[in-house]
């Protein structure tokens, strides 16, 4: 599945191995507004005030809020450009599960059934999880309405 997620922090201890955390899906548009709305303050503060000290509070929050925003620009850019080749990998993906769906429901016990159901499983969850977000009013930027609708359960 289609994953448009770029950003995301390190974390781990010691004794524990470093992983990226990405941001959830629902955070993404209100930490895009927050930070057009600093860039915007940022951009208000540093060029309305006489204080030197207060323009360079305001130049640092346009600075910070104009690059995130511009990255979180790019990344709903790159969601919607791909359409076309993540509907048919998305197609690719569905057909080949249905088939191994039929392959466990007949004599053959050369697929694991298991595995086959918890790949199901996690295809519909992936295809509701999509379907939700790009439905969403805060996320459905960062989500493209096309591949939701070319999206299938598998029952």
């Amino acid at each position: 599945m289609h994953n448009s997620s770029v950003l995301g922090v390190f974390s781990g201890g010691i004794d524990e191995p470093a992983q990226v955390v990405i941001f959830r899906k629902e955070n993404k548009m209100v930490l895009f507004i927050i930070t057009v709305v600093a860039a915007i303050i940022g951009f208000i503060v540093m060029n309305l005030t006489d204080d030197e000290a207060f323009g360079m509070v305001g130049a640092v929050f346009f600075g910070v809020g104009a690059i995130v925003a511009f990255f979180m620009m790019l990344m709903i850019i790159t969601e919607h450009v791909g359409v076309s080749a993540t509907i048919a990998e998305n197609q690719i993906e569905y057909e080949s599960l249905c088939e191994r769906q039929e392959l466990i429901s007949s004599e053959y016990e050369d697929v694991s059934k298991s595995d086959v159901i918890k790949d199901i499983a996690e295809w519909n969850k992936e295809v509701y999880s999509y379907k939700h977000w790009a439905n969403n009013p805060w996320t459905s930027w960062f989500y493209s309405k096309k591949i939701a609708d070319s999206m299938k359960m598998i029952e």
